[in-house]
C-alpha cells in the first residue's frame, strides 16, 4: 500500500478560520437525516481528542462472521489517506482527518480455520 500523501494530517492551521468554517457549514445543514445532530456529535468527539476515556464495555457475546467484505478505501484528495476497511456497518471515517473513506475496490475474505 502506498504511503500517505504529503498533504495528509496538515498542521499549523489557524483556529479562528476553522471555527468560522464550522459555523458556516453548520448554518447550511438541514435537519434531514439528522445532519445537525451528527455534525454536533462529531464536534463533541473532537473535544475529547487524545484524551478518550477507555471505559468501553466488553460485550457478553461476540460471534465473528465466517467471511468479511474488505475494501481498499481512500480519503478526499485534500487528505490523501488510504486504508483497508471492513465494508459492513456503513461509512468508515478517516483516522487522519475524520472525513469519509471511499471504497475503491472490495473483496470477500473467509476466516482462516484454526489448525491444531
Amino acid at each position: 500500500m502506498r504511503s500517505k500523501s504529503t498533504k495528509s494530517c496538515p498542521v499549523g492551521e489557524e483556529l479562528e478560520p476553522l471555527l468560522e468554517a464550522i459555523r458556516h457549514r453548520y448554518s447550511h445543514l438541514s435537519d434531514a437525516k439528522c445532519q445537525r445532530n451528527i455534525f454536533l456529535k462529531r464536534l463533541q468527539t473532537l473535544t475529547r481528542f487524545g484524551a478518550e476515556a477507555m471505559d468501553y464495555e466488553e460485550p457478553q457475546v461476540a460471534e465473528l462472521p465466517k467471511e468479511l467484505e474488505i475494501g481498499f478505501a481512500v480519503c478526499h484528495p485534500e487528505c490523501g489517506n488510504q486504508a483497508f476497511v471492513v465494508m459492513d456497518g456503513g461509512p468508515q471515517g478517516c483516522d487522519c482527518c475524520g472525513g469519509t473513506m471511499m471504497p475503491m475496490k472490495t473483496r470477500v475474505y473467509r476466516i482462516k480455520r484454526q489448525t491444531g
